[in-house]
C-alpha cells in the first residue's frame, strides 16, 4: 500500500512538472520597439513566437526585441522579482519615454495562469503620462482583446492602438 501511494505521488508530481513545462514552452511573447526618427513614429508590437521560431530566436536590444520573461527573476518555480525596461524616443514634436513592465498573472508558475506572462506599458510625452500602465493582456483566461500594436505619430502625437481577440492571438 505504501509503495503504491509513493508511486502515485511521484507520478502526480512528475505529470505536474511536465505539464507546467509544456504550457510554458507554448508561450513566448515577443515585444518589438522601433523609434523611427526619419519617418517620425514610434512603434511597439506584441506578438508570440510559435511554430518552432521560439527555439532559435535571440532577443536583442540592438534589434529592439524583448521578452517579458527577461524582466522577471524566477526561483523555485516562483517569480520573486520584476524590473522594468525604459526606452526613449525623440520625435519631431516631443520626447517619448516608453516603460515596459511584466504583467504577471500569478507569481507561482504552476497552474494555468502561472505559465503565462504579458507586458504592461507606460508612455510619457515630455515626462507627462499619455498612457498610464496599460497591460497588453488583461486576463490570462477568457477571450478579451489583446493589444498587438501601439503607434505614436510624432507630428501630431496621435496614438493608434491595434487589438485582436485572444483566440486569434494564440
Amino acid at each position: 500500500m505504501t509503495s503504491k501511494t509513493i508511486f502515485l505521488i511521484c507520478l502526480f508530481w512528475a505529470s505536474s512538472f511536465y505539464s507546467l513545462n509544456a504550457v510554458a514552452k507554448d508561450h513566448f511573447p515577443l515585444l518589438t520597439y522601433e523609434c523611427n526618427t526619419a519617418k517620425d513614429f514610434l512603434l511597439i508590437t506584441n506578438t508570440l513566437l510559435k511554430n518552432g521560431k521560439e527555439k532559435d530566436f535571440k532577443y536583442s536590444d540592438a534589434d529592439g526585441t524583448y521578452s517579458p520573461w527577461d524582466l522577471v527573476e524566477i526561483e523555485n518555480g516562483k517569480i520573486i522579482d520584476a524590473r522594468s525596461l525604459t526606452k526613449k524616443c525623440k520625435l519631431s514634436s516631443k520626447e517619448f519615454t516608453v516603460i515596459f513592465e511584466p504583467h504577471i498573472f500569478s507569481y507561482n508558475l504552476d497552474g494555468t495562469c502561472g505559465a503565462s506572462i504579458s507586458t504592461a506599458i507606460t508612455i510619457l510625452a515630455n515626462d507627462i503620462s499619455i498612457i498610464e500602465r496599460k497591460p497588453f493582456e488583461f486576463h490570462c483566461l477568457g477571450n478579451t482583446d489583446i493589444i498587438t500594436g501601439i503607434k505614436v505619430i510624432g507630428t501630431t502625437g496621435e496614438i493608434k492602438t491595434r487589438t485582436e481577440p485572444k483566440y486569434k492571438y494564440y
